[in-house]
């Protein structure tokens, strides 16, 4: 019946928070998660051990027992706070709570709340009102009764030490010496407002002490009249309040320096309780949003500064932080005017019934990060406008994260959608021909360890429809870490498969044109004139001949054999007079008759 009992009840009595456990013959028979927690034992552990090993000792067991179960067999619950042992040795203080079951009174069900925390506390606490009562009860305020005329008639021993002078030194003398002569024409000015009917005034200004020092003193004076209403003696009791004070100066700075950091970022800050209908704002808050600098305004005044088109969208958000949702919102904001972006953040706190308890919250003037959004946004578009126009492609490639990105005619060029090829690094090299792709990731290595000024190739990609893209890449490192690795390459793709199809075509045309010309002039005697003319040409003539025929110009020849375009020229010009030739169309010609035709 018992193990069906706790069975049935188990779901309910297992709690994280309070222990419980039940005992029979002064052994445990069953405790929950919370018991086998605060005592250091494992789930189930503690399930068949006696009370006795809970205990710090055999005295303190035979104690509670002789106490606690003549209570539990009349009955009654057994209520205390007793020392006992965890597992591990160490000892804790808890609170015990046990009875009797009423359907099975040989079991014990104790509830138990561990309060060695409160108990090591109120320990503590005692201690130090001990160690310290001495000091407090010694410790008192410095109390002076003084005439109308400001004569000193009493001054306590407190009084005497704070300014190192005597009983004797002080009675019969007035109270003006020891007070900064700035501060006596508003001592005296206030000691003149009490009246019979306000006869206490506090008054805090600086005193010069036994050391020289200049402190700070907060009095409560008290005036004693006549029945006449005349003033007849003042009683002062004074405390130094120099630590008080120099807090509030550094308070003060640090509020000072907090607005002007404010000011600077161009941050605000509010701050409120339950009652949202105000809040206090600070100064740079209040003028973000153009409002009275009195520390506090009202919903209404904000958020009548709010732009029409989002106040709907600030409300939603306020009412969705209220349910628990973060608030981080965007919304622009008429002051004078003139449209700002505001970007404000809120934490709010709430009691356990979701009700708010208090919010704080920063504002911050992003209008000129709104606007650079914005030039960068006009920027990408006539980016995207110019590389529509020319065909290329950006690629940008994220060595240290293995990823690529490319601009949106990636994805035309090649017919995949974002989502298809993603950004990995090995999906995006599997896109190269594999007769291509060693020759390109050696033309890659080589830029990356920067032996190249860029990274060039023509190669072919695979489309998605199987064919191949014939395709012009060029990039560069852009960035690299302090010990010169490759971060991130940036560079364009550009697709010249109709390029490729045209100089192909040429080339068939131009071999085509030879063939009909070699046929045409094979017995000429031009041609035998001709061929002693090749013969003469030195090895540079010839291949510079081979090019112009090709239709290269003076300029992609220098580059191609690294000479001066004038120096082409030059040539051009002799091979022209040595071969007795008049023009280019004749250059090529006989370029053509001699198998002298170079490709591009």
């Amino acid at each position: 019946m018992l193990k069906k009992s706790i069975g049935q009840s188990a779901a309910v009595l297992n709690s994280n928070f309070i222990a419980i456990m039940m005992v029979k013959d002064r052994h445990i028979v069953w405790a929950n998660a919370a018991m086998h927690r605060i005592f250091g034992y494992e789930p189930d552990e503690l399930i068949g051990q006696p009370t006795r090993d809970l205990f710090l000792d055999q005295e303190s067991y035979e104690l509670f027992d002789s106490v606690a179960y003549p209570a539990i067999t009349d009955g009654e619950t057994h209520i205390g706070i007793i020392p006992q042992k965890r597992k591990d040795g160490s000892m804790g203080w808890y609170e015990f709570n046990v009875s009797s079951l009423e359907d099975n009174p040989d079991v014990v069900v104790g509830t138990i709340v561990d309060r060695t925390a409160s108990y090591l506390a109120l320990k503590q606490l005692e201690e130090h009102e001990l160690r310290y009562r001495s000091v407090v009860e010694d410790q008192t305020e410095v109390i002076v009764r003084f005439l109308p005329d400001n004569t000193l008639v009493f001054v306590n021993d407190v009084f005497c030490r704070l300014f190192g002078k005597s009983v004797d030194e002080l009675i019969g003398h007035r109270w003006h010496p020891i007070a900064h002569l700035d501060d006596v024409p508003m001592i005296e000015a206030r000691l003149r407002e009490m009246t019979p009917d306000n006869p206490v005034v506090t008054v805090e200004n600086r005193v010069f002490v036994a050391n020289g020092e200049i402190h700070w003193m907060q009095f409560v004076n008290r005036g004693f009249f006549d029945i006449a209403g005349t003033l007849k003696e003042t009683q002062s009791v004074g405390r130094d309040i120099t630590n008080l004070k120099q807090t509030e100066s550094i308070l003060r700075e640090s509020d000072e320096a907090l607005q002007r950091a404010q000011s600077v970022g161009r941050i605000g800050s509010f701050a409120m309780g339950n009652d949202t209908e105000t809040f206090m704002i600070s100064k740079e808050t209040a003028r973000l949003f153009d409002l009275d600098d009195k520390g506090v305004t009202t919903f209404v005044e904000w958020f009548s500064r709010v732009h029409p088109d989002d106040q709907e969208k600030v409300e939603l958000a306020w009412r969705d932080a209220l349910q628990g949702v973060p608030y981080d919102m965007t919304y622009r904001i008429m002051v004078q005017g003139q449209i700002r972006w505001i970007r404000a953040l809120a934490d709010l706190q709430f009691d356990g019934h979701g009700q708010l308890i208090k919010a704080v919250g920063t504002v911050q003037d992003i209008s000129d990060f709104k606007q650079i959004e914005s030039t960068l946004r006009e920027s990408d578009e006539r980016l995207e406008l110019a590389l529509t126009g020319s065909g290329l492609v950006i690629l940008d490639w994220n060595i240290a994260e293995r990823k690529f990105t490319a601009g949106n005619h990636w994805f035309e060029l090649l017919g995949y959608t974002n989502e298809e090829l993603g950004n990995n690094e090995e999906d995006w090299l599997g896109l190269i021909n594999p007769k291509d792709l060693e020759r390109v990731k050696q033309k890659v290595s080589s830029h990356l360890q920067g032996e190249t000024a860029c990274f060039e190739s023509e190669h072919q990609l695979r489309h998605k429809n199987g064919h191949w893209v014939s395709v012009e890449a060029r990039a560069k490192v852009i960035c690299r870490d302090k010990n010169n690795n490759p971060l991130r390459m940036v560079g364009t793709i550009l697709d010249i498969t109709q390029r490729k199809r045209l100089n192909e075509e040429g080339m068939a045309l131009l071999k085509r044109i030879e063939s009909l010309i070699r046929e045409s002039s094979f017995h000429s005697p031009v041609q035998a004139k001709e061929g002693k003319s090749a013969e003469s040409l030195t090895k540079r003539q010839r291949q510079i001949l081979g090019m112009i025929a090709a239709g290269m110009t003076s300029a992609e020849i220098g580059k191609q054999l690294h000479l001066a375009t004038a120096t082409v020229i030059s040539h051009r010009r002799s091979l022209m007079e040595k071969l007795d030739l008049h023009n280019a169309a004749d250059l090529t010609r006989f370029a053509i008759n001699h198998g002298l035709l170079a490709r591009k």
